[in-house]
């Protein structure tokens, strides 16, 4: 009897145990079923994110070309694209007619023509801190300049770079554009820059470095100096990706002549003083709005600074002081307002102008009668050197004649007494033979 009761319990057990298992295997293969976590399908090739889980992203159908960048983590390989077929694009190795792959030691920028739809995959090290970007219709939009600009004017610009519609938010796409200036004619002849070459005037920067205020935010920065003939141009910003170029004009502008002109006034006799003559057209710039800083570089290496910050009529006298002869170099920044209120800034680097001595018939007699004094002096100077040269030689030339003799002397006393005592050497040695 106990042994078929446990016979039946053993019985149920086995049962029991099972019925678990069979349960277990079948949500075992009902997890084992069921699709992995649904990814954005990339279904707008004008969209600026990538959807991307992870290293994952799917490509809709009605895709016909897209371009995508990815950042990698710095001085990393480039990247591995994985189709949804399984095969695999490296930078070195895939289908040219349908793929323009560019990459640097920071990121991945790839253009695919009819991409397969489905799943894709990226293999590499991506940046985590950067979303992978759709790059689609990059646009650059500064703001106006303003109206006059003048000629010598340092001014700062400000832009915004869009992807698409939206503007640009991450942070590290500004290393995979160029941004320059250009300052092209409109060649017009009624100017006189008609005919002018295009001039490369300055870039545009979002690292927050110089005049950038921050690094990363989609807003360019240039500050740039307009070192050109003054007229009419179409300003010109020059975008360059590693795929493309685009450029964009904006409504000319007219450039004025510097309504601050610079010139010299040499000095011509020693104790005076250069002087540099600034005249203003106050016409077009509030006087009392003027602040000047400036260096100046003197022949003889010495550099000075000077300061003006109380202007009242159109033409300032700045001295120079006349400490020697040769080349002056001043640079110069000028702040001033001009009549319609806006505030301006005109930056003039290594103006100069080069000193010579004074000519003989340019001194007053006082000065000529100096200089012919001076020149005495030298000569009397010269010669008393040349008399003393000439001592200094004969006494010289004493010591080394009294040296001589006094060798001589010492060599004959030297030979007498050498001789003496081999002689009576000599008559000893004869002595003691005939004893």
């Amino acid at each position: 009897m106990a042994r078929f009761v446990t016979t039946v319990l053993l019985g149920l057990l086995l049962t029991y145990s099972s019925q678990l298992l069979a349960q277990s295997d079948q949500g075992n293969a009902q997890n084992n079923s069921e699709p992995p976590a649904k990814l954005d399908v990339i279904n707008d090739p004008m969209a600026n994110r990538l959807p991307i889980e992870g290293q994952r992203f799917r490509i809709d159908d009605k895709i016909k070309q897209i371009t995508l960048l990815f950042f990698r983590e710095r001085g990393s390989a480039p990247l591995i694209l994985i189709k949804p077929d399984g095969s695999k694009w490296y930078e070195t190795r895939h289908p040219i007619e349908q793929v323009t792959w560019y990459t640097n030691e920071n990121f991945d920028m790839i253009r695919i023509k009819d991409p397969m739809p489905g799943p894709w995959q990226v293999a590499g090290r991506v940046d985590e801190q950067n979303e992978a970007v759709i790059v689609s219709d990059i646009k650059f939009k500064a703001k106006p300049l303003p109206s006059p600009l003048y000629e010598n004017e340092q001014i700062k610009v400000e832009g915004t770079l869009y992807n698409g519609d939206v503007p640009v938010e991450t942070a590290r796409f500004h290393e995979t554009v160029l941004l320059d200036v250009l300052f092209i004619s409109t060649n017009n002849s009624s100017f006189d820059n008609f005919g002018v070459a295009p001039k490369r005037v300055g870039q545009f920067s979002d690292d927050g470095k110089g005049y950038d205020e921050q690094a990363g935010d989609g807003v360019f920065t240039s500050r740039f100096k307009l070192t050109i003939p003054p007229g009419e141009y179409m300003p010109t910003y020059e975008l360059t990706t590693p795929l493309y170029d685009r450029s964009y004009e904006t409504s000319a502008v007219v450039v004025e002549p510097s309504p601050i002109t610079l010139s010299v006034k040499q000095a011509n006799r020693a104790e005076q003083d250069h002087q540099l003559i600034l005249t203003i057209d106050d016409d077009r710039v509030e006087l009392s709005s003027m602040a000047i800083n400036g260096t100046v570089d003197f022949p003889n290496g010495e550099k000075r600074d000077f300061s003006l910050t109380e202007i009242e009529a159109n033409t300032v006298n700045i001295p120079i002081a006349n400490l020697d002869f040769g080349r002056h170099l001043i640079d110069m920044t000028i702040f001033a307002t001009n009549k319609q209120g806006r505030e301006f800034e005109l930056v003039i680097d290594d103006y100069s102008f080069i000193s010579k001595r004074p000519d003989k018939n340019t001194l007053t007699k006082a000065e000529q009668f100096a200089a012919k004094r001076a020149a005495l002096e030298q000569q009397r100077i010269e010669k008393q050197r040349q008399i003393e040269e000439q001592e200094s030689q004969a006494v010289v030339n004493l010591i080394i004649i009294v040296a001589i003799n006094v060798i001589l002397v010492l060599l004959g006393v030297s030979a007498i007494w050498f001789r003496k005592r081999r002689t009576k050497s000599a008559a000893t040695d004869s002595h003691e033979k005939n004893d």
